[in-house]
């Protein structure tokens, strides 16, 4: 009976226990690939690749007989004359090369990064040469055109993965550092970006140490590349206007809800972006400029509503084209009075003129007949009060606050007021929205009654150039309003630009014609009260090709702090093509 189980492990088992003795001597590298690039509209690359390189130790070549504290002390020795030499600190410890050795032994260890041209000359005339000491190469990301587009493009930081897909075959895996993307496209799309990692086999000595490589059995494949619905000229545009403010704007094109320019400010640069800066940026709560306003900063939009109210109290016959009403300059709630931008009034005008000089006692008088109710299909139609769908990593708090019933008893524990819907009828008190949803409501106006979902990324490419997937535009909602009702609108939005004292003249000076309404809401306690400006446009009319919102925290007005700087905007991005 022994003999024959001897011979069933020594004959029979005999495969099964090669293939493990083979498992426990032979080690994965897992081998990195190329992350892909982020192009714009017209193929200019926004986001690509260079090499850097590192300067590291091969451990395993530079083992000191004896004791395993020799080989220690010996590298640290090496690390501090390469450290004089290149008259940088030393940034090797005991604990970073043990830990090294003990996880990663065949993987160079990196002691200093980002080499110059004239720190590699000094490594090359290193005489005589350090055995194990190598220069090694690394793909980091590249931006061609820097400072642009940083919010909408994202960070990357460097991040170990796991091996985990490796895990049950081997006991062991040696894994390499790669690029992960954290924030914006780059994470948003950071499985498309990234690609797959390959791997090499080597067999290993008792000791952990590699003394064979294997053949390849694994090769990397790379990332696809991103092409977006960005022009780079009118993002570079976009940038410029907002420059030492803080706001944002936002251009789509009005018939597909692709993403045109999609700006934030203040900005920051990613080509110099390290921890350092980082953590300072972390810490500027004033600015927040690694926050993105234009698709997460919600705003009370102010009067860029009152074309939405206007819609509402048209099909439901609150008012029609023909109806005035006698605006003195003031409407009274209870005890309090709201001034009109007029101060002693506008006298009798119609809801074209209403828009047009942007009336608040005309839009809250009939707002309130209209109720809250009533509103609401409108409301939600034009997407206020819920996330877009943009392919980017919206906040939850990104959906803003749309005036409803139930936050009143959410919130304040207490009934939906006619004075929640006088003011909600100008855009201030429980409402809320994001530069993104402004655009895209402006856009639905423009295109017919349309909203579609945003979107950055057109088209998916694989790293040969073969298109893997496209875009095609997506109906979110329809506006409930007819063909009529919106061409009333349209008009009164024309003439805000157009007429003698309306209230985006400014806009005159674009360079195309536009339809436009501004918005101007005050925030804040009484003793810091300050003012979010808005416009919303699109052109050129009538066949409006493109919507575009544009917010300004800590303006005027949006007739004089905006307008002018969308103007610009439209003038710099026309110049340029």
């Amino acid at each position: 009976l022994l003999l024959l189980s001897l011979r069933q492990v020594q004959v029979l088992h005999r495969e099964e226990h090669l293939r493990a003795t083979l498992r426990q001597s032979v080690r994965p590298i897992r081998l990195t690939p190329v992350r892909g690039r982020i192009l714009a509209a017209d193929m200019t690359e926004l986001v690509g690749n260079r090499t850097c390189y590192d300067l590291c130790f091969h451990t395993t070549e530079m083992r000191r007989p004896g004791a395993f504290q020799k080989s220690i002390d010996y590298l640290l020795e090496q690390e501090r004359l390469l450290a004089y030499l290149l008259k940088r600190p030393p940034a090797l410890t005991e604990k970073t090369i043990r830990r090294h050795i003990s996880h990663n032994p065949v993987l160079p260890l990196v002691i200093f990064r980002n080499l110059t041209p004239a720190e590699l000359a000094v490594v090359a005339e290193i005489t005589p040469p350090i055995p194990g000491l190598d220069v090694t190469s690394r793909l980091v990301r590249q931006y061609p055109l820097p400072g642009l587009a940083t919010h909408l493009l994202g960070r990357t930081s460097w991040s170990r993965p796991d091996g985990e897909d490796l895990a049950e075959e081997y006991p062991r895996i040696y894994t390499s550092p790669q690029l992960v993307g954290r924030s914006g496209l780059e994470s948003y799309y950071d499985q498309e970006l990234s690609g797959r990692a390959g791997s090499r086999l080597i067999r290993v000595d008792v000791m952990g140490y590699d003394h064979e490589i294997l053949t390849d059995f694994d090769t990397p494949h790379n990332g696809n590349d991103l092409i977006l619905t960005i022009d780079p000229q009118a993002q570079k545009a976009a940038e410029s206007v907002l420059q030492g403010r803080q706001g944002a704007l936002v251009a789509v094109r009005a018939k597909t809800g692709a993403v045109i320019a999609l700006a934030s400010a203040p900005t920051f640069d990613l080509s110099v972006l390290d921890q350092r800066l980082y953590q300072q940026l972390s810490a500027d709560q004033a600015g927040r400029p690694l926050f993105n306003r234009a698709v997460n900063g919600t705003y009370p939009p102010g009067s860029i509503v009152k074309p939405l109210l206007a819609m509402a109290l048209l099909e439901n016959e609150i008012v029609t084209e023909e109806d005035e009403y006698d605006c003195r300059g003031k409407i009274t709630l209870g005890t309090h009075s709201i001034h009109c931008a007029k101060r002693y009034g506008h006298g009798p005008l119609n809801i074209v003129e209403a828009i047009k000089f942007s009336c608040n006692p005309f839009f809250m008088n009939y707002g309130m007949e209209l109720g809250i109710d009533a509103w609401q299909p409108f409301l939600k139609a034009a997407g206020i009060g819920e996330k877009t769908g943009l392919d980017w990593p919206e906040a939850r708090a990104s959906t803003g606050i749309r005036p409803e019933r139930d936050f009143a008893t959410r919130k304040w524990k207490r009934k939906w007021l006619p004075v929640d819907m006088a003011y909600a009828s100008i855009g201030q008190g429980a409402f809320t929205m994001t530069p993104l949803q402004a655009a895209l409501y402006a856009a639905a106006i423009a295109n017919g009654g349309i909203l579609y979902q945003p979107f950055l990324v057109q088209t998916i490419l694989a790293p040969d150039g073969k298109p893997l997937r496209h875009t095609s535009p997506t109906i979110r909602h329809r506006l409930p309003c007819s063909q009529e009702t919106l061409d009333i609108i349209r008009h009164g939005m024309e003439e805000a630009v157009n007429a003698p004292q309306a209230s985006a003249t400014a806009l005159q000076d674009a360079g195309l014609p536009l339809a436009a309404k501004t918005g101007t809401a005050e925030v804040g306690s009484q003793e810091n009260r300050r003012k979010q400006t808005w416009v919303i446009c699109y052109g050129p009319v009538p066949e409006a090709e493109y919507a575009v919102a544009c917010l300004v925290e800590n303006g005027e007005s949006g007739g004089k702090t905006v307008a002018p700087l969308l103007s610009q905007f439209f003038r710099l991005w026309l110049e340029s093509h």
